[in-house]
């Protein structure tokens, strides 16, 4: 998911929190007495009102279908992320198309790096957000020796990475982190 999607998803969520939040705690006060003696759930002229007012059903019916319509469009905007599946290698479309399928990309980095002496599991995705971004993620062993790791990965895998595309900058970010599985499992 992108950063964008990801702050609306906090800014929805904690405002509909709140309102749940505040709504349970006015019915839970009301409960107790703390507004008076609570009248009945619909006083008579609310329980007439609908009958008495034409356009109440369709407004109730337009205020659910909204609801319905920012609901779908919430769901796909979790659908939606900025990872790559194809990269257009295409540099003049005069002498044809040049695709390639991120996977393949993704793929030949992780298996790279998981060939290394002390990781133990690496992940590889490209994404887009506003350029094009390869992120490494690399599950380091007990044993491994990080500065060397480190040092592979920037120097070998990284480079062939930007070689197999033909992008001396694509920019990259490389996590490191510490095993959370035994050392023995690890072994290279």
């Amino acid at each position: 998911m992108s950063r964008r999607v990801d702050t609306a998803n906090r800014t929805v969520l904690t405002l509909l929190g709140l309102l749940l939040l505040g709504g349970g705690g006015v019915g839970l006060a009301a409960g107790f007495g703390a507004f008076g003696d609570p009248p009945p759930v619909l006083p008579v002229s609310a329980r007439r009102f609908e009958d008495d007012q034409p356009w109440f059903w369709w407004a109730v019916a337009g205020a659910g279908l909204l609801i319905a319509l920012l609901a779908l469009r919430w769901l796909l905007a979790q659908l939606h992320t900025d990872r790559l599946s194809r990269l257009d290698l295409t540099r003049d479309d005069r002498e044809g198309r040049t695709v390639v399928h991120a996977g393949a990309l993704t793929d030949a980095v992780e298996e790279e790096a998981r060939a290394l002496r002390g990781v133990v599991s690496a992940s590889a995705r490209l994404v887009e957000d506003r350029a094009r971004k390869l992120t490494v993620a690399v599950e380091l062993a007990d044993y491994a020796d990080v500065a060397e790791v480190r040092r592979v990965l920037e120097d070998r895998v990284v480079a062939h990475a930007r070689q197999a595309i033909d992008d001396p900058d694509l920019p990259v970010d490389v996590e490191l982190r510490p095993g959370r599985r035994s050392a023995s499992r690890g072994l290279h």
